[in-house]
């Protein structure tokens, strides 16, 4: 990037438009000069503001109505103009961008005029092809161009007045902000991010597989038969308290338990298989009992019923005979109603042509009389026709003369009311013009009160987060006060629970150990009783008994097991005292862990807190921090409620500003649109009116209404004798129609008449053929179908019907139980249920153990499959985030004595490459005394990161010393080195940056005479290529070494500049 041409006007204290012509300098190397105030940084912001749109100096941010002149007017914009290049020289582009900063403007009309309106700062950007960039997008398109962000440039091309030790003294983690956008280092950082998000995840899986093991503990199941069992539950009870050192121990029991259960499910199941088989077998033997017994109940109810259908044979005979002769009846009743129904049919043919032959000579002279009036009618109904149609004629043309008429007096108003409404909108849109203005004003006086919004809503939404973290600690440590409580109730009940066993333990100790001597007391005395003088006793052997025990007064029968069992309950009631014992005092562990935790995460949140909440005591308890919490986060909720409303007005005013030059264009526009329109209304007035009163002339009826009413009256008249005629049609059609009619009606029953006679004939016959068939009279079968009907019938044969197939069905079920029961005996039936419930009870108690004992040793195996391959993946993953952990912390310089991380180690390199450049100016400058070092290697990262902070070795001493402890002259020159240096390497690093350009502002002063002129030979030398090159000072001395200078002048009218050309 090279400045071309600068362009300035009414821009800080140049006031008329001033050009600055780069171009024009014979050497690269000029000096900017002129006196103290003289306008010489003005160039300088002016470059950056074009540029950024901020002045260059980071200290004194200059912006807005700030950069406006004060030695113009203020209708004059101001706005600054910088063409520059950017690329190669053989492939350079150029580029031109005019910005205009937020300025005040006079108000010229309306209520506000004399007095001032803001107007919205605005840039443009020319691109080499001529076109302009989207407004909207030229900043960031400015900051791609250049390469680099307003802070970046402002550290390597343009050295700021009072800012040149920014860099050199800046700290590791500055600088490496810096150099990660110079030098694209952004990637060595994402390799810390990701490894770092690696080994929380990690993490996770890790918890995760702790969680998961702890859930498939509490599933295992643990028989009360096995001998480890109490083993098993205290392995797991380690491992369900998230003890995961056992893993490997409780893994091994779990293996073993599996093993034992295996064996026991064997033994199970092969009792259960026992039992089925016996169970089967008996259920065979009741199901073969309950089947015979249905037999011989079924070979009874067989004889039953066969006794009861022989009663019933005569009556089902005599049922049998009656069904035939109704199914006779109704067979001769067809074919009389056969019979009756031709007769009845040929005699009504003959009835009802004769009626039609005595009508046809009155059809005849109706027919003739029709014809006559429909003829005469027809003749007067044409002539109505042909007039209405003269008549209609006249009154359409009549009406579109009216219709035209009309519209010529709508239109005629409507351009009256075109005119008018052109008047009021032109005086609306002057008025919303001046309102607009006024309106614009006020939203730039609210726009500056609110300017600090969104700084002050960051702040308080920074707050908001504070406190939100803060409550979740405070629910945290609740959480842990909670479970501190819990423990402390579990302890509680532990101690009890311990308390009650051991009352217990001793109670049965203390009657076992009574029982016991009393029977060894009773043993004694039953030796005692069988000893005999000169025998050996049992016990010692000696056959002398001068004192044997004489026994007892009572009697107590114990017996060796009785004892025993005593002994064994001892015993259990002794474990179970040790266990209470253990989980007591295991509880009590518990809970003072825990309340030492409580306890020091209140001392960690008050603390906290109150760094944020100065009104917390050193003894406030969790109560009062949470009543303090509550009113800090209700104050911050209602300063962030009020901000936010601030911040969305604030938005829409910026919004309202930047449309505002749009809404002034449309509403000029429109005030011009409103002037055309009120001359086009009365020009077609005049056009309209003319061709109103030429309508006018030619009009046949003098009005719609007359010309409706003759037409109305033709029409009237038509319609009348259009009735009339169709009357006479109707009737003429009518007369036609029953002629017709009853001609066809006499030719067809003239026809039909023979063929029903010959039919009635021939269906006599066939009745009475059928009757004499059928051996009845007809008043006998007559009678007979008066009595019974077809139901009945039908009901006779399916009751005999049903009879007999329900007498063979008894016959056949008697006969298959008959067959069925052989030789066997009836069976009782109740013996052999008893004996099935017997097994099935037997039956149901080994499926129980064996299903249990099977489900149990399912579940257990399952859960040691899963367990093993959870371990097995708990290794790999463990082993992973150990490597992963040990790269992380190595990479983001979280080792103890080793704190510099990966991207700072690799800028290292830069810097190295920058020094080398820098140095080499830095030596010349200084006359060889002094160079510039990076800390070393080995101590860069011991404490914190030091791995980019600089050094500063003096050849005369041969020592290294801090960077802070040059002269302002030496601070200077190290300073410049750096600068040229970085500026060197980026044009070798980075073929997207091209800096041909350096303007460095003051500073020569603090140089003694043999470092200045060492200072700008180190210049002339960097000026001697492409690089331009320009020193803003008002040090006399560099008007005679630096030969091209803009001299900058100021008086009345502002700043001015000329140059002075070698």
């Amino acid at each position: 990037m090279k400045p071309l041409k600068l362009k300035m006007q009414a821009f800080g204290s140049y006031g008329e438009e001033t050009l600055i012509d780069f171009e024009k300098v014979n050497q690269n190397l000029f000096l900017i000069t002129g006196d103290t105030g003289a306008g010489k940084t003005t160039i300088f912001d002016a470059i950056v503001f074009a540029l950024y749109g901020e002045a260059s100096s980071s200290a004194n941010k200059k912006e807005g109505v700030v950069l406006q002149s004060q030695y113009v007017d203020f209708a004059k914009e101001p706005f600054v103009e910088l063409t520059f290049s950017e690329g190669n020289n053989a492939d350079s582009e150029i580029y031109t961008v005019r910005r205009v900063p937020r300025h005040l403007k006079p108000i010229t009309r309306g209520a506000g005029k004399g007095g001032q309106r803001e107007i919205t700062g605005s840039v443009s950007l020319i691109m080499p092809d001529g076109m302009e960039y989207p407004s909207k997008e030229a900043d960031s398109k400015l900051q791609e161009i250049v390469g680099l962000t307003k802070s970046q440039f402002m550290q390597v091309a343009m050295i700021a007045q009072g800012e040149f030790m920014d860099l050199l003294r800046a700290k590791s983690d500055d600088k490496k902000v810096i150099f990660r956008k110079l030098f694209n280092t952004e990637m060595y950082q994402d390799i810390v991010t990701e490894l770092g998000n690696r080994k929380r995840e990690k993490d996770k899986e890790i918890a995760i597989l702790k969680t998961q093991c702890q859930t498939e503990a509490v599933r295992i199941r643990i028989p009360e038969t096995y001998e480890l069992q109490k083993e098993m539950q205290q392995s797991r009870r380690q491992i369900e308290e998230g003890q995961t050192a056992g893993l490997a121990d409780f893994m091994d029991r779990l293996g073993a338990l599996c093993n034992w259960m295996k064996k026991e499910l064997e033994i199970a199941e092969s009792a259960y298989k026992e039992v089925e088989c016996a169970r089967t077998s008996k259920g065979e033997e009741l199901a073969k009992a309950e089947e015979l017994l249905k037999w011989f109940v079924q070979f009874e109810k067989a004889e039953e019923e066969l006794q009861r259908y022989e009663a019933q044979e005569p009556e089902m005979i005599r049922a049998k005979e009656l069904a035939g002769q109704i199914r006779a009846v109704y067979e001769i009743a067809e074919k009389y109603n056969q019979y009756h129904e031709a007769e009845t049919t040929w005699t009504d043919s003959v009835r009802v042509l004769k009626e039609w032959e005595e009508k046809i000579p009155k059809l005849l002279e109706t027919l003739k009389a029709a014809q006559t009036t429909e003829k005469t009618e027809h003749q007067k109904y044409n002539q109505e026709i042909e007039r209405y149609s003269i008549i209609s004629e006249k009154v359409r043309k009549s009406r579109e003369i009216l219709n035209a008429i009309r519209q010529k007096e709508r239109e005629i108003t409507a351009d009256k009311k075109a005119a008018e409404n052109a008047e009021k909108d032109f005086t609306e849109a002057e008025t919303a013009l001046e309102n607009l203005e006024k309106q614009e004003t006020e939203w730039k006086k609210e726009s500056d009160k609110l300017a600090d919004t969104d700084k002050m809503l960051a702040g308080w939404e920074a707050g908001s987060q504070e406190a939100e973290r803060l409550r979740q600690e405070l629910d945290a440590v609740s959480d842990i006060r909670d479970q501190a409580g819990e423990s402390l109730a579990k302890a509680k009940k532990k101690l009890e629970i311990y308390a009650k066993t051991s009352k217990e333990y001793q109670e049965h100790k203390d009657s076992y150990e009574k029982m016991r001597q009393m029977f060894l007391n009773e043993q004694a005395g039953m030796l005692a009783a069988d000893l005999k003088p000169g025998s050996p006793c049992p016990v010692c052997g000696s056959t002398d008994h001068p004192h044997p025990f004489a026994g007892t007064v009572d009697h107590v029968d114990i017996s060796p097991e009785k004892l025993q069992k005593m002994a064994e309950d001892v015993e259990n009631l002794r474990t179970k005292q040790e266990q209470a014992a253990n989980e007591s005092h295991a509880a009590k562990t518990k809970y003072e862990t825990r309340k030492e935790n409580f306890v020091e995460a209140v001392g960690r949140l008050r603390n906290r807190m109150q760094k944020s909440i100065p009104e917390i005591q050193k003894d406030a308890g969790l109560s009062e921090m949470n009543e303090a919490l509550k009113i800090w986060k209700n104050s911050i909720d209602r300063s962030l409620k009020t901000l936010k409303k601030d911040a969305e007005k604030l938005g829409k005013i910026r919004e309202l500003l930047q449309n505002a030059d749009d809404q002034r264009g449309k509403l000029k526009e429109k005030l011009e649109l409103c002037r055309t329109a009120q001359t086009e209304a009365a020009r077609k007035l005049t056009e309209d009116t003319a061709q109103l009163n030429s309508f006018r002339t030619s009009c046949e009826f003098a009005s719609e209404k007359e010309a409706s009413d003759t037409l109305e009256k033709a029409e009237t008249a038509k319609q009348a004798s259009e009735k009339i005629y169709k009357r006479a049609a109707d009737a003429l059609d009518a007369a036609s129609s029953a002629k017709q009619n009853a001609e066809t009606l006499i030719a067809k029953y003239q026809k039909e008449i023979p063929a029903q006679k010959e039919n009635f004939a021939v269906k006599k016959a066939a009745y009475m053929d059928f009757m004499q068939e059928k051996q009845m009279t007809e008043e006998a079968w007559k009678q007979l179908a008066k009595e019974n009907s077809r139901d009945d019938e039908k009901e006779l044969t399916d009751t005999v019907n049903a009879y007999r197939e329900a007498k063979a069905a008894a016959i056949a079920q008697k006969k298959a139980a008959n067959e069925a029961i052989g030789e066997a005996q009836k069976p009782d039936l109740d013996k052999i249920k008893a004996e099935k419930e017997k097994t099935e009870t037997v039956y149901q108690m080994a499926e129980k153990k064996y299903n249990q004992l099977k489900m149990d040793c399912k579940n257990n195996q399952e859960i040691f499959t899963a367990l093993s391959a959870r371990m097995e993946k708990r290794k790999a993953v463990v082993e992973e985030h150990a490597r992963i952990d040990t790269l992380y912390r190595m990479t983001s310089g979280n080792v103890s004595g080793s704190r510099m991380d990966l991207e700072t180690f690799v800028q290292r390199y830069y810097l190295e490459r920058i020094l080398y450049a820098a140095n080499r100016r830095f030596q010349e400058m200084s006359a060889g005394q002094f160079e510039l070092r990076m800390y070393d290697l080995k101590k860069a990262g011991e404490g914190k990161n030091r791995g980019l902070d600089l050094m500063v070795y003096s050849t005369v001493t041969g020592k290294e010393r801090e960077v802070r402890t040059l002269s302002g002259g030496e601070s200077f020159m190290a300073a410049l080195s750096l600068a040229l240096g970085m500026a060197d390497q980026i044009q070798q690093s980075s073929a997207a940056i091209n800096l041909d350009m350096m303007f460095i502002d003051e500073g020569f002063g603090s140089l003694d005479e043999h470092s200045r002129n060492q200072a700008v030979r180190v210049l002339q030398e960097m000026a001697e290529g492409s690089r331009l090159i320009g020193i803003i000072s008002h040090v006399s001395e560099l008007k005679q070494e630096i030969e091209d200078q803009l001299i900058v002048t100021k008086d009345e009218n502002g700043s001015h500049v000329k140059w002075q050309i070698s």
